[in-house]
């Protein structure tokens, strides 16, 4: 087996393909259960104007409550840097659709700048420095108002590293809701970054560029 992969690789570093390119990808498990535990803790970020008045406006897409949101979201310097993905369901001309896919996956962006992770960095920095990047179109913050709750946000980041100790990558979904000031994990993977230092140990990770 070990002969056969370090053929493969051979074969595919003469055609130019990077180590990267050569990985299969587990998939995140998008249908995994999830109870909160009793440790569950939130990261606490303010409600700027813009957000509010967006909130208020129940998540409206075409109203200046959106526009002055999502203007405040780009205004980030960081997140305005932030290359997205090409999202293979909207095309070149998808016009509002892909307008708003933009938007809602920047808001992403925009929110993993906040949250802060067990072992001192943000999302943020994770996912710009350890994994592949703003790799997947599925990483977006959508609003949401449950009935007799808080309106917020739903914030969803499909996130891919390493497989320790195999050729392989590794998808894991961290998942996320903001209401009010509080923003609390709402996946496995999420609770375990904002309360276990070495969740990249225990999930078998690591960096991209490892």
């Amino acid at each position: 087996m070990l002969k056969q992969w370090l053929v493969t690789a051979a074969a595919l570093s003469m055609t130019g393909c990077s180590y990267g390119d050569m990985l299969d990808t587990i998939p995140a498990d998008r249908h995994q259960s999830y109870v909160p535990s009793l440790s569950r803790q939130a990261v606490r970020l303010e409600v700027s104007p813009a957000e509010q008045r967006f909130l208020q406006a129940e998540g409206c897409q075409q109203c200046r409550a959106a526009d002055q949101f999502y203007r405040f979201i780009h205004d980030d310097p960081a997140v305005r840097k932030s290359r997205l993905p090409r999202n293979p369901l909207l095309g070149n001309d998808a016009g509002d659709a892909k307008r708003q896919w933009v938007d809602e996956a920047r808001t992403a962006v925009y929110f993993s700048r906040h949250i802060r992770l067990a072992d001192g960095q943000s999302l943020f920095q994770l996912i710009t420095k350890c994994s592949n990047g703003w790799d997947n179109p599925a990483t977006v913050a959508t609003f949401r108002h449950p009935a007799g709750q808080e309106a917020g946000f739903d914030i969803e980041y499909l996130i891919r590293f390493k497989k320790y100790g195999q050729p392989i990558a590794q998808e894991v979904r961290a998942v996320f809701l903001r209401q009010g000031t509080r923003i609390m994990a709402n996946s496995s993977f999420a609770e375990a970054v904002v309360n276990t230092p070495d969740f990249m140990q225990q999930y078998q990770l690591r960096c991209w560029q490892d």
